[in-house]
């Protein structure tokens, strides 16, 4: 009990955008990864921690939840907190002799692009070799890479699509002894572990924001039923509307009208759908005023385009949100806001490495959903004047 405390100061100020119990538990799980607990040690308690670092037992007890869930340790046994056994070291000296592969459809998507680049800063940062495999809309070229990406390989990470056949493809990979690590989406039918925004919260901050602040429906301009970071965001939204009291949702819902993998191949990220999508809105919904959730950035440039065909202002006459705070977004003519990822896009990329990592290394040893926080930027595109909200 000493050690830890004598070897951790709590670094309160090292990442403001990360709540507590996360630096607490990114803290903890350094010291763990890296041996310096031992297989089995018992670690402090929650409630000597929290009076030690003068904080709620509540987030001791939170931090030590998401070292639980990493495989890290053991909170069951006589209500001890213990290290489990990992066999670190010998896996460190294998995962040297393999590589790992990145596999997209979206590599020219700025999103993806800015999220790639957290990937490669672990791979950097841990001297691992890295492949980018970008498989453009081909489900043959997606499949083929997920089933054989090379006999060296040792684990994925893994943009994927709910189509045919490419569950079984991460299926076949899977049972060839290959770790798999979905990135922001999941496959809700297959054990494998992901790493994405909270698209919920995503959606349900932006409703919120715009029903609080001009009091009328938030129109849902975005995918619905594809890919899983969209049902999220269609559940947030519905509960956002719910919640004051809209309960007919289906007037206000206008489904992208493509699928979402075939996007990869179309010019400027499907701008034109956008464009038609808005439209549609635009004509079959006389308002005065409109309130939009878009699902993300791109989508939302449609929206300005359509909106000024039809001579509507931005931030006057219709208010909307994004999501992915694109370097774009505050460069629109007006101001776009947008909910980002905490603490920023290339941490997604930068985490679902690392998840990977501890499968590979064994640190996790079970299939996990993490879901990274969000925050809403709020522009003049939403409400009418530039501001910055936490």
């Amino acid at each position: 009990m000493g050690k830890l405390t004598e070897n951790i100061v709590l670094e309160k100020s090292r990442s403001k955008k990360l709540p507590l119990y996360q630096q607490i538990r990114e803290q903890l799980q350094k010291k763990i990864i890296s041996n310096d607990f031992k297989e089995g040690e018992t670690l402090p308690s929650i409630s000597y921690l929290a009076k030690k670092w003068n904080v709620t037992y509540r987030t001791i007890k939170a931090a030590y939840k998401l070292l639980e869930e990493d495989g890290l340790i053991d909170t069951e046994t006589r209500k001890q907190v213990r290290v489990i056994p990992r066999h670190v070291n010998a896996a460190d000296s294998q995962i040297k002799k393999h590589s790992f592969v990145y596999i997209t459809c979206h590599h020219d998507d700025a999103y993806y692009s800015i999220a790639y680049d957290g990937v490669r800063r672990f791979f950097i940062e841990n001297n691992l070799e890295l492949v980018l495999i970008d498989v453009g809309a081909s489900r043959k070229r997606f499949i083929e890479a997920v089933s054989n990406p090379g006999e060296d390989i040792t684990g994925l990470l893994v943009l994927p699509f709910e189509t045919p056949g490419y569950e079984d493809a991460v299926r076949k990979t899977i049972a060839a002894g290959r770790k798999v690590v979905f990135f922001d989406r999941h496959l809700p039918h297959l054990e494998a572990s992901s790493v994405e925004a909270d698209h919920y919260s995503v959606a349900y901050q932006a409703t919120t924001h715009l029903l609080a602040l001009h009091n009328m429906p938030v129109y849902y301009l975005a995918f619905v039923s594809q890919p899983s970071g969209a049902r999220d965001w269609f559940k947030g939204w519905g509960n956002a509307m719910g919640s004051h009291g809209y309960t007919n949702l289906k007037p206000y819902i206008f489904d992208f009208p493509v699928a979402e993998e075939k996007l990869a191949n179309t010019m400027d990220i499907g701008l034109e759908y956008s464009i038609k999508a808005a439209l549609d809105l635009f004509n079959t919904r006389k308002e005065k005023t409109y309130c939009i959730f878009s699902g993300n950035d791109f989508i939302a440039r449609g929206v300005y385009i359509a909106a000024q065909q039809r001579g509507l202002q931005i931030g006057k006459d219709v208010f909307i949100v994004g999501s992915g705070n694109l370097p774009f977004a505050e460069k629109m003519p007006v101001p776009l806001s947008s909910v980002q990822t905490l603490p920023t896009t290339q941490d997604l990329g930068y985490q679902a490495a690392k998840l990977l990592f501890e499968h590979i290394t064994g640190v996790v040893k079970h299939p996990v959903r993490r879901l990274l926080p969000v925050e809403l930027i709020v522009r003049e595109s939403s409400s009418g004047k530039q501001q910055r909200t936490r």
